[in-house]
């Protein structure tokens, strides 16, 4: 039975659906409890409601019946503790308002989306995946918090005008962060189940193999998924195993010890998306929410705080930033990939319609040779859209991160100047109980002479002026990563090219560090005052990276041939030149690597040519620089190489264009 049928036979009966809606439902309400929960009897992230829009997204509403009961299951308890009569009855009411508030809520976010949508599932486009978030899972808890304050005030729990309008924000946040966290894994864990075609059956077998430990070592793993007819890759598991390790430390590092290092979980959830998908990535991040959370309600890591609330909304927003980051990631990579499988077919029947013109008259022969330059066109057009792509998806990495690393900077120069100020202000107190009383008592000088008091009033301004010039280093740091980050548009803009060489180095410059094979690469900048000229800043930092990357890929493989041949280390440098000639500049990138021959000069330029092993290039890096240089901007790009002496490129751009 495979996971679509199960669906069928889920689906055909109806009461057990419904009452495992409301059993799954009312065990996760549990679990939220015991986890984290505030005075307001409100908890941080509220799961259920995650699940209740993933299974009628994927079940329909004929299991909303389910979802009510599970909700009044969930409250009953919390409002059953008076046996008062009137009182009884209020919370009666509260808890059926809540149940129908939780429904309706649900039930409004699913059908919007369906409605807005012909896709089953919400997050293959951007435009889907945003659709969702907004309908599911923004304005559905709207209906559900407000139903849910509603019932609160009128059973007496909370007072309406002094709690209810944080608490409605809490609790709707927390129906939003739980649905931002658990929905997106449902969906994604049953799409990847029916792509894999994995059915209910062989998952009980396989349970059912674990359960009786027949399943002794790896080899007998592989074995009896393989003979259930599931597709597993040793080496993919364990890749995925190490990224949800690396997840776990430093999500504990960061939530349960307080260590700042949560930025680093953005590169490793970007690897989620690229490396696993959908699946992967949703996973990745819930397992970041979930170490966030247990952190967090502990009184832990960078949201604690005393006021609860505020720790609550800290932790519901990363909550919120992380999955909305992932989603959108993994919708826009899913987006590529399926221009790219249409555009593979594009080119598939392309080919077959080579194969058949082949065989036609002599008449054809020539629209053929057209047909194949057309081809080749739409090859390097493709190839060109590929690494656009790649350079907008890491601008708009580098541009997050340099904007994540301007609020603290700007907090930590704040801080210096009033620490600054305190200091002196110390300083000069105690230097007034220097002068009203030039002989202090001896414990008062030995401790002076202990802590050298008079090398402290020396050091103290140099220690805020180092903190200064760091806080401005950063800054500095920042500002080239926008400059490089920043977005062409359709017309040329004025541009100062030396601080687009800057900031592409500054890119580059974790592999200029020194390696096993050689030591540091030195940048030796050779600048001219130069104009600034009409340009597309952003194409000619594509220009910039693709020859700074060659020239340090030519200087590893010197050294790594000088290292086997057990020849002496050298020292290798980058030289980067600009000056200014006759209504032109030109820009000079020389490497003393091994360099070129004569052959490979002539073809340099050409399309997918390369000396690069298997994975290691594609040949279109400077194919693509000289069509920018030459046709975007009437310039012109040229090469001078000799062998075991280096190579440089020499660029020429009109200052008028």
């Amino acid at each position: 039975m495979t996971a679509r049928k199960s669906l069928a036979w889920l689906q055909k009966f109806h009461f057990g659906s419904i009452l495992a809606t409301a059993l799954v439902y009312d065990a996760l309400a549990e679990l939220s409890r015991a986890v984290a929960s505030t005075p307001n009897s409100v908890t941080p992230v509220w799961p259920p409601d995650g699940f209740a829009v993933g299974i009628v997204l994927l079940c329909g509403r004929g299991v909303l019946p389910g979802v009510f009961l599970g909700s009044l299951g969930a409250n009953i308890q919390a409002f059953w503790g008076d046996r008062n009569l009137i009182t009884l009855l209020l919370s009666t009411v509260a808890v059926l308002g809540i149940a129908a508030g939780t429904t309706a809520g649900t039930q409004l976010g699913t059908y919007l989306f369906k409605q807005s949508t012909r896709s089953r599932y919400p997050f293959s486009q951007v435009s889907d995946t945003i659709r969702f978030l907004v309908y599911a899972g923004l304005l559905g808890p709207v209906v559900n918090a407000t139903m849910g304050v509603g019932m609160l005030a009128a059973a007496g729990k909370i007072d309406f005008f002094e709690h209810a309008p944080s608490t409605w924000l809490t609790w709707w946040i927390s129906n939003v962060a739980g649905i931002f966290i658990l929905t997106p894994l449902i969906l994604s864990g049953y799409r990847y189940l029916k792509l894999n075609q994995l059915s209910c059956r062989n998952l009980s077998q396989l349970i059912f193999h674990v359960l009786n430990r027949k399943i002794v070592n790896p080899h007998s793993f592989q074995g009896v998924l393989s003979r259930l007819g599931i597709k597993v890759i040793p080496s993919k598991e364990i890749e995925f195993l190490f990224l949800c390790l690396s997840v776990f430390l430093i999500s504990f590092s960061a939530f349960w010890n307080g260590q700042s290092i949560a930025y680093v979980l953005i590169p490793l959830l970007i690897w989620a998306v690229f490396r696993f998908g959908d699946l992967g990535a949703n996973f990745t991040a819930f397992l970041i929410s979930l170490m966030a959370i247990l952190g967090t309600v502990r009184g832990l890591g960078s949201f604690a705080s005393p006021h609860l609330n505020q720790s609550l909304m800290g932790l519901q927003s990363f909550i919120v930033v992380v999955v909305f980051t992932s989603l959108i990631l993994t919708a826009t990579l899913a987006e590529q990939n399926t221009a790219k499988v249409k555009l593979d077919r594009a080119f598939a029947d392309l080919k077959v319609a080579n194969h058949v013109l082949e065989h036609q008259a002599r008449t054809l022969i020539q629209q053929n040779r057209t047909l194949e330059r057309t081809l080749e066109e739409l090859k390097f057009t493709q190839a060109q859209m590929v690494q656009s792509e790649k350079m907008s998806a890491l601008g708009n990495l580098i541009a997050g991160v340099a904007h994540e690393i301007n609020n603290p900077i700007s907090f930590l120069n704040g801080s210096i100047e009033n620490a600054k100020e305190y200091a002196n202000y110390l300083l000069e107190h105690i230097r007034l109980y220097q002068k009203q009383y030039p002989e202090p008592r001896r414990d008062i000088v030995e401790h002076a002479e202990d802590i050298d008091l008079e090398f402290l009033e020396e050091d103290f301004p140099k220690l805020f002026e180092s903190m200064h010039n760091a806080t401005d280093r950063v800054t500095g740091i920042s500002k080239s990563l926008r400059a490089f980050t920043r977005s062409d548009t359709d017309q040329k803009v004025r541009a100062q090219l030396t601080e687009n060489l800057d900031s592409t180095i500054l890119i580059l410059k974790y592999r200029l560090k020194a390696t096993n094979h050689r030591s540091e690469i030195r940048v030796i900048r050779n600048y001219e005052k130069l104009p600034e000229i009409y340009c597309f800043p952003g194409q000619l930092n594509q220009v910039f990276m693709n020859i700074l990357a060659n020239a340090i890929d030519a200087i590893d493989e010197s050294a790594m041939e000088q290292s086997l041949e057990n020849l002496p280390a050298r020292s290798y440098q980058i030289t980067v030149t600009t000056k200014l000639e006759t209504n032109q500049i030109v820009i000079g990138i020389a490497d003393n690597a091994k360099g070129m021959d004569e052959a490979t000069i002539a073809r340099v330029f050409d399309y997918l040519f390369t000396t690069k092993g298997v994975n290691q290039g594609t040949g279109i890096g400077l194919s693509i620089a000289q069509e920018i240089v030459v046709t975007k901007h009437g310039g012109s790009i040229d090469v001078q190489s000799q062998l075991n002496q280096g190579t440089e490129f020499l660029i020429r751009l009109p200052i008028d264009s």
